[in-house]
């Protein structure tokens, strides 16, 4: 059994709705993703706003904050923490009479003063035991010191100073730390009234809405009925462990407890209203709007890192080192700054920020007015969209290459964009999402393109590589937008050659002699027309259709196809027909005609099997000008458009005007004598004196025109 054939590659070419489809998948898929908030790619987005900080750098706050820092300066020289309460006592009064204005409490007091009790009740116990005796005098004696210590001990309570303290000053405010699930067990339920605090009052939703305070922890009574306000300090960190939002408020015993900075930032700008909680969108007091979440979450705009909030020593203020009116009018955060207190949290500028700094930083926030903004959830549904959109739409109309190029300048252009508007319009724009349909869209529908492109390329190919030359196969596929297959008009050079006689010749010859012969000349023009880079059309029996200038473009199309035909004649008179004479075969003769002009190109035919080639007038041309060839006597007639683009490189001879079927306006038509460097001399001569004949001839000069034959024929009798 013969071979099977190899099987055909298939048609694949790079289909926009296919593409289309891919693109509307992914961005399905994103949205969906969007609307579920993957907590991974949350994280991720979480990360870019840390770049985004880091992008933007430190912004020094116009508010009045500073921070009294319980550093270990102080430690050194006040002494281990926890400080007795008189001496918070004392902080606190230094910081009035220096006119600070609102002083944020970052430490929790809730258990009684034990420090001093302790010590008056070893004292006690010391000198029942050193005054012992049946006396009068010693039991006297025992029961006045005893009642004397007692006297002391009451005017030394430490809660109590504290507590006179607070309501002196009139400007402290102590926080609230609300726990819930399984850390609830920690905390209290003290009735909110005896909370002192402003409830916040809600506009919209409801209370479960927001961060759940089951059970609190609260300074003790003789301290928070002395507080100007108070307020909930609880953070709740990402993934990562960084610190990057608060909760606006907490909802405990079904009322809403404001975040304490939010309380403090409040009175600070004289404000004596409530603070307005509009669920899922702001947080108003002051004349402020603060952004929120969905969550009634808010973002810490972070002004740097840590140093970036003033900062004094709280042993300077205690042993008044300080200018006086240094921190007048302001508010002060007190809290603790010493690595070894445990109150260091991560931010998106550093890994060990005490917790006062955050606070600090909202405080500061609200009174500037400096909020960062989420954008709205379908800015990011349309900017994924919308990224699809345009890699579905650039892919493919550009190379790997270039795609490569744009996909990276599109996907950095669209993160400095994101880190401009962070950093001018204080707003954020998910980096994420819009990022991922950019890469996404631009690998699947790259990875299509190339895969059809190949598939494409090795369809072209197998089309071409019969019909071109290999090197045009190669210009073929590299060229930018492929080839028109459905057609397209160009100008063009088409070539038509036909052995004469040939009927005559196949009825005396065997069938394999006719083959053999007919395939040593096919074989040999067919190698002509691909060293000038022609394609070859057909083989229409024994006659040759091929053209120049498709399907890769050729300036020079009507030179290559003359320059072929003269080839084609030299090599049948000087290689083929000496050979044949040699074999004692039969001499074949043929005639070629060309015809420049536009033509419609493609692929014509069925659904199933379709062929490169021409169609049109010009075409029909070229074939009637090879039959003219016979009555003429001569092997090339061009047309006189082709003549027009070859006159300058080729001789040629005017032969006549003839009218062709179709045409209302006869053609001059012209005989392709030889190179015309190569033809210089006699040729050169004949055609001039053929020239001079025939315009005698048409003048009705007929003794001239005779005399010009003549001289043609003198100078070549054949």
């Amino acid at each position: 059994m013969p071979d099977p054939l190899p099987p055909r590659e298939i048609k694949v070419y790079y289909r926009k709705s296919s593409s289309l489809w891919m693109t509307l998948g992914i961005t399905l898929l994103l949205l969906l993703m969007a609307f579920l908030d993957v907590s991974f790619l949350a994280q991720v987005e979480n990360e870019t706003i840390d770049l985004r900080f880091d992008v933007r750098g430190t912004r020094v706050p116009k508010a009045p904050v500073k921070i009294v820092a319980v550093d270990e300066k102080s430690l050194k020289e006040v002494g281990q923490w926890p400080w007795p309460r008189a001496t918070h006592a004392q902080l606190v009064r230094r910081l009035k009479a220096d006119g600070v204005k609102s002083v944020f409490y970052d430490v929790f007091f809730p258990e009684p003063e034990r420090t001093q009790e302790k010590m008056l009740d070893q004292l006690q116990a010391s000198l029942g035991s050193a005054f012992k005796g049946p006396s009068r005098a010693v039991k006297s004696l025992r029961e006045k010191m005893l009642s004397d210590i007692r006297k002391f001990q009451d005017t030394q309570n430490g809660d109590k100073e504290f507590g006179a303290a607070l309501r002196e000053t009139g400007n402290v405010f102590l926080p609230l730390v609300p726990f819930t699930g399984v850390e609830a067990k920690e905390g209290r339920t003290p009735a909110f009234e005896s909370l002192h605090a402003t409830e916040a009052r809600l506009f919209g939703g409801f209370t479960a809405d927001f961060f759940p305070a089951e059970t609190l922890i609260v300074s003790i009574p003789e301290l928070q009925a002395n507080v100007e306000d108070t307020g909930g300090i609880r953070y709740i960190p990402d993934l990562d462990g960084i610190y990057r939002y608060y909760p606006a408020a907490f909802d405990y015993q079904d009322k809403l407890i404001p975040h304490l900075t939010l309380q403090v930032a409040r009175c600070y700008l004289g404000d004596k209203n409530p603070i307005r909680i509009h669920d899922g969108q702001y947080a108003e007091l002051a004349g402020r709007k603060i952004p929120v979440l969905s969550n009634n979450f808010a973002f810490i705009n972070y002004c740097g890192p840590q140093g970036t909030i003033p900062t004094v020593s709280a042993s300077d203020v205690l042993m008044n080192r300080l200018p006086a009116g240094s921190l007048k009018d302001s508010v002060v955060l007190i809290g603790a700054t010493a690595a070894g207190l445990f109150d260091l949290r991560p931010t998106p500028f550093t890994h060990n920020s005490p917790g006062v700094e955050m606070n600090a930083n909202i405080i500061a926030n609200v009174i500037d007015g400096d909020f960062i903004t989420l954008a709205p959830q379908y800015w990011k549904l349309l900017l994924i969209v919308g990224m699809a959109l345009l890699m579905w739409y650039l892919v493919p109309r550009v190379t790997p290459i270039q795609g490569t190029a744009v996909f990276f300048v599109l996907f950095a252009g669209y993160v400095v964009a994101s880190c401009i508007v962070f950093t001018y319009f204080k707003v954020v724009i998910n980096d994420v999402y819009p990022c991922l349909a950019l890469l996404l869209t631009f690998v699947a529908l790259t990875t299509y393109k190339f895969r059809t492109e190949v598939r494409h390329s090795r369809y072209m190919k197998q089309m071409f590589q019969s019909m071109v030359a290999p090197k045009v196969v190669e210009e073929i596929l590299r060229l930018p937008a492929g080839i028109e297959l459905g057609g397209e008009e160009k100008e063009l050079t088409v070539m038509f050659s036909d052995i004469r006689g040939f009927t005559t010749y196949s009825e005396k010859h065997t069938p394999r002699d006719v083959v053999e012969i007919l395939n040593e000349y096919l074989t040999q023009m067919t190698h002509l027309i691909f060293q000038t880079e022609g394609t070859l059309d057909k083989y229409i029996g024994d006659a040759i259709m091929a053209f120049w200038g498709a399907p890769a473009a050729q300036g020079d199309h009507a030179y290559r196809a003359c320059s072929t035909a003269l080839g084609m004649v030299d090599l049948l008179h000087s290689v083929l027909h000496p050979k044949w004479e040699l074999e004692g075969k039969e001499k074949l003769h043929i005639g070629v005609g060309l015809n420049t002009g536009p033509m419609v190109v493609g692929f014509v035919g069925s659904e199933s099997i379709k062929n490169y080639t021409l169609i049109g007038d010009a075409v029909n041309l070229g074939s009637r000008l090879e039959g003219t060839t016979k009555e003429y006597q001569v092997s090339i007639i061009i047309s006189e458009s082709t003549y027009a683009q070859v006159k300058a490189d080729m001789l040629c001879r005017e032969l006549d005007l003839i009218k062709v079927k179709g045409k209302n306006e006869p053609i001059r038509i012209y005989e392709l004598v030889d190179h015309r460097l190569k033809g210089a001399g006699a040729k050169e001569m004949k055609v001039k004196a053929f020239g001079e004949g025939l315009a005698h001839y048409r003048a009705q000069r007929f003794d001239e025109a005779i005399q010009c034959f003549k001289n043609c024929l003198d100078l070549d009798p054949k």
